[in-house]
């Protein structure tokens, strides 16, 4: 049985075009427009990077390192760099071993290529590894490329909650109650307020008043607005 499993393997391992010689003399550069690569939180160092870097910067995989990044990135982007990263790192601190796997951060810079020239990446990062004792040590980072622009017309760094489907706001720049959140979280999962007046245990009228604290605070007409707002975490 081991021998018959092992040669099922081999067979689909051999249907994968990636073993034809034909499939691979096609080349595309043209049609990659992104790359990854894997950093190692707790030692600071990049431990892979995929053969794309390449295509897309002009650099070669075993080049990337911290310091080049850094290097790179367009000096007018650098503060926006490092606050998004002192932003999410503010917010992963506080996350317990399961946790860390339900967020991705983005936003985007410019970099400069080999050829001395800028393009926008937008960078998605991700939990790939936490240690025994729930802190972030590995992740994944995935560099696209995007239209090019001087600047972004507004700051784009996003906390998405995979688990909720839905951007979050991690600062909680409206100075929402925990009771306000709480409300409005059930709001962005489609309860109504019988229906959180309900789960919560309070009166209807209550949440009623709630809800309308909250978009006054948050200067709102309607919750679809908010949430359109709070698709932007400053």
């Amino acid at each position: 049985m081991e021998k018959i499993n092992t040669q099922k393997w081999d067979n689909l391992v051999k249907a994968q075009k990636s073993q034809s010689k034909i499939d691979n003399e096609i080349k595309t550069p043209e049609q990659i427009h992104s790359y990854f690569f894997i950093f190692d939180c707790y030692n600071n160092t990049i431990l892979f990077t995929n053969s794309s870097f390449e295509t897309v910067t002009g650099y070669e995989p075993n080049e990337l390192s911290l310091d080049l990044l850094l290097k790179i990135i367009h000096p007018d982007d650098l503060k926006y760099f490092f606050e998004c990263e002192e932003s999410f790192l503010e917010f992963t601190n506080k996350l317990s071993f399961n946790e860390h796997f339900k967020y991705t951060h983005s936003y985007s810079y410019r970099i400069k290529t080999k050829n001395e020239s800028y393009i926008r990446i937008f960078q998605e990062c991700q939990a790939l590894e936490v240690n025994e004792s729930g802190h972030l040590t590995k992740t994944l980072v995935n560099h696209k490329k995007t239209e090019y622009s001087e600047k972004p017309d507004t700051r784009d760094f996003k906390i998405y909650d995979k688990s909720q489907n839905s951007y979050i706001d991690a600062e909680n720049r409206y100075n929402l109650t925990k009771r306000e959140l709480e409300i409005l979280n059930y709001i962005k999962n489609g309860l109504n307020s019988q229906q959180i007046s309900e789960t919560l245990n309070l009166s209807k009228n209550t949440i009623l008043t709630h809800r309308k604290n909250i978009l006054n605070k948050s200067n709102s007409s309607s919750f679809i607005e908010l949430i359109k707002k709070l698709s932007y975490v400053h």
